[in-house]
């Protein structure tokens, strides 16, 4: 190999990593936006001054990801995105006990169990990376990974949807599109 054609592998290399990280970036600012919204969503019916905290939030959000586009945490962003979703658990099982709605409480439940079949997916595709590699067809662990964290992400918001909507006293029910996809069907009252 040359010279020439080996700067050519290292300078592709590069950038391939670059992009790569790029792309990782990409994914991770938005998973933190989404739990900084969850706690918006899930404490704002307590807050007593109504600005500070959804102007922490968005400050908190945005230095996060003005920082996190220069520095990649690695393993310390896997640590700080548990430590938001573990503040975000007394709450969101507050109100799934205090939900009636067996709908609903079905929704709190898909959203656990597309939190852990997710998980799996990504940490099975990272332990045994090289082992999946060689069989005849990869199951893709990571791609799944994107897959139930989207469901996660719908299920969570599906579900929060409701609860505040219960909390507003506007009569939410649980209805599934074509059967399947379930949403949340509000009637406000009519102001009077």
């Amino acid at each position: 190999m040359t010279s020439h054609n080996q700067q050519d592998v290292s300078l592709s290399l590069y950038f391939f990593m670059l992009t790569y990280m790029e792309q990782q970036q990409s994914d991770e600012t938005p998973m933190v936006w989404e739990m900084l919204l969850y706690m918006y969503i899930l404490h704002s019916p307590d807050w007593h001054y109504r600005s500070t905290m959804p102007t922490f939030l968005f400050l908190y959000g945005a230095v996060f990801a003005a920082v996190h586009s220069v520095v990649r945490f690695g393993i310390g962003f896997k640590v700080h995105y548990a430590i938001l979703c573990i503040l975000c658990i007394p709450r969101m099982y507050k109100y799934y006990i205090y939900t009636q709605d067996v709908s609903a409480k079905r929704l709190a439940k898909m959203y656990v169990a597309t939190l852990l079949i997710g998980t799996l997916c990504w940490l099975f595709d990272r332990i045994f990376c090289k082992e999946i590699s060689s069989w005849p067809i990869n199951p893709q662990g990571h791609a799944l990974w994107h897959v139930f964290m989207g469901f996660n992400s719908y299920f969570a918001n599906t579900f929060l949807m409701f609860c505040r909507a219960q909390q507003r006293g506007w009569s939410p029910k649980v209805v599934h599109f074509m059967g399947v996809l379930p949403y949340v069907k509000i009637e406000k009252p009519k102001a009077q």
